[in-house]
């Protein structure tokens, strides 16, 4: 279980998160709603440890162990999955050799070149991605679908527990957005959980979710199922106020 205890963050003098707590389990999965500048991304990229953001009071903990004090590839390794809202754009490193350096990390040996390529290429069939992206420079010149197709292979390959999707649905057309949601679907398992940030809600047409979570100025202000969620989408967050 991951845990987010009493957790008040600052980014400088700013209040972004304000004595939260919630709780996270594998085999279910949760949503996080919220405005614009509510505290939803702020959470994700601190429980990842972005260093802009300071945990001036409680813990985040997993399975009841602290890692407040863990640099985020510790965290990666615990399990911990984010999905950027923004995905950068990295040139002068392939994409084959990042999957396989993050790939090497994660079983904690050096995986040679032709047992990784082995690998990535079942992972890149399975979810149909071409394999000429193999060999460029990482998400230079990907379409916004593309990165979205190249963070899912991450998923598949890494097959974390704790899945932070910040915003996915945001940037991407009907057609790219839909081939993303039905991949990410396609990864969805018992032993993981997907928590989904959004104001757009057009992702819960596509994973079930089970519980919801509602924040405001980096406040939990209220909690439900997905029917909340959609009384919410209907009436534009007036549900809360």
């Amino acid at each position: 279980m991951l845990t987010i205890n009493n957790l008040s963050v600052h980014i400088e003098e700013n209040t972004v998160l304000k004595n939260l707590s919630m709780e996270f389990t594998p085999g279910k999965n949760f949503c996080i709603l919220g405005k614009n500048g509510s505290g939803k991304s702020s959470l994700a990229l601190t429980v990842m440890w972005h260093p802009s953001y300071k945990i001036v009071d409680g813990d985040i903990l997993l399975d009841g162990e602290s890692i407040k004090e863990m640099e985020p590839h510790e965290r990666a390794q615990q399990g911990i999955f984010l999905a950027f809202q923004k995905i950068p754009e990295i040139k002068g490193v392939k994409l084959f050799e990042f999957l396989r350096t993050i790939y090497s990390a994660k079983v904690g040996e050096n995986i040679s070149f032709v047992k990784f390529k082995k690998i990535i290429i079942a992972h890149m069939d399975e979810l149909h991605i071409d394999h000429e992206f193999l060999w460029r420079d990482l998400n230079v010149g990907f379409s916004g679908g593309e990165r979205r197709k190249i963070e899912v292979l991450q998923l598949k390959l890494l097959d974390p527990k704790y899945i932070f999707l910040d915003e996915v649905d945001s940037g991407l057309d009907v057609d790219a957005f839909r081939s993303v949601a039905n991949l990410i679907k396609q990864i969805d398992h018992d032993d993981n959980c997907f928590i989904i940030i959004t104001h757009y809600f057009t992702i819960l047409d596509f994973i079930n979710v089970d519980e919801v979570f509602v924040l405001q100025k980096g406040e939990l202000v209220k909690t439900g199922d997905k029917q909340m969620a959609m009384k919410i989408k209907e009436e534009w967050f007036k549900a809360i106020e």
